[in-house]
């Protein structure tokens, strides 16, 4: 069974990056672009109309890059392979295969997706701070509709809100330990890390991942209806999304069929040996006297 994420029919192929990873763009990207589209059109203000374009078109799209960069060259450099990126508004989906560090070199990929962010944040701090004038005095999450007028102010509060996108896509991923987001891949490699078996470890990220999408998607249908918030319907359309991902994980696992996830499948998950499996101390003597007496055959073998 094959993710969603991976699923090629969803996807638009972009091509290769500098790197010669393959870069394809899931559908979801166009689906809140358009969702931001549709909500500031009520406004009728053509230059909140191009913000909003600008904010979730080609800076998102920047900034998913860079965030799925980190994990593939984070793999590269722990000596897996990237076979390619499915880019999506939460931060993406790279297709990376195991690396030679196991559970603990996972772990680093997963955080390093999200990290990446720290510096994208300074980097759109010191382009506000150029367009300011070094002054922070309004630097917030909201803003005026008439500032966006001026080219200046244009690109500050262009960077301002790119500043708090990157900040929401970040602590999103890693606060949230729901697959495919990477809080999961967090809470699943820890789980592997920590000696848990690869079956009970697929269930407990399955499991919380279903249920905090369920509450992630009462709060986007709250905040939608009663909040006339628009980014509460794609909240609850992302919650639905995170939802179908973890019942793919949980039928997988009833099924006893881990190996064909695209994420418990890895050989990298099976480089540790869970503590539940360690061996009774009759099988570790039996072991052990297999060994002395292996030995003894090599040293007859080495003598002869």
């Amino acid at each position: 069974m094959t993710s969603i994420l991976s699923d090629d029919r969803a996807s638009l192929k972009m091509g290769s990056c500098c790197f010669g990873i393959p870069i394809t763009l899931h559908y979801t990207f166009f689906l809140l672009l358009v969702i931001e589209l549709l909500a500031s059109s009520r406004y009728l203000h053509a230059p909140f109309s191009f913000f909003m374009f600008m904010l979730y078109g080609p800076v998102l799209l920047l900034t998913i890059i860079i965030h799925e960069l980190g994990h593939a060259l984070a793999t590269k450099k722990l000596g897996g392979e990237c076979s390619g990126i499915v880019l999506w508004p939460l931060g993406g989906f790279a297709l990376c295969g195991p690396n030679e560090k196991g559970a603990t070199g996972d772990l680093q990929v997963a955080l390093a997706g999200p990290l990446t962010h720290l510096p994208q944040m300074l980097f759109w701090i010191i382009v506000y701070a150029l367009f300011t004038g070094g002054d922070f005095s309004n630097f917030s999450m909201s803003y005026y509709l008439s500032d966006l007028e001026k080219a200046s102010s244009f690109m500050a509060i262009l960077s301002q809100q790119t500043f708090w996108t990157n900040l929401f896509i970040m602590a999103f991923n890693l606060v949230v330990p729901a697959y495919p987001l990477d809080g999961g891949r967090v809470l699943a490699s820890t789980l592997i890390i920590c000696g848990v078996q690869r079956n009970r470890a697929a269930m407990i990220t399955s499991v919380t991942a279903l249920v905090l999408s369920a509450g992630l998607g009462m709060w986007g249908i709250i905040s939608f209806i009663w909040l006339h918030s628009p980014n509460g319907l794609f909240t609850a359309l992302i919650a639905a999304f995170v939802f179908a991902s973890s019942w793919q994980l949980w039928d997988l696992y009833k099924a006893g069929r881990i190996n064909d996830h695209p994420l418990f499948g890895r050989p990298c998950y099976d480089d540790r040996q869970p503590t539940t499996d360690l061996a009774s101390p009759e099988q570790e003597g039996g072991i052990q006297q297999e060994e002395e007496e292996t030995t003894k055959a090599e040293e007859s073998g080495e003598m002869a």
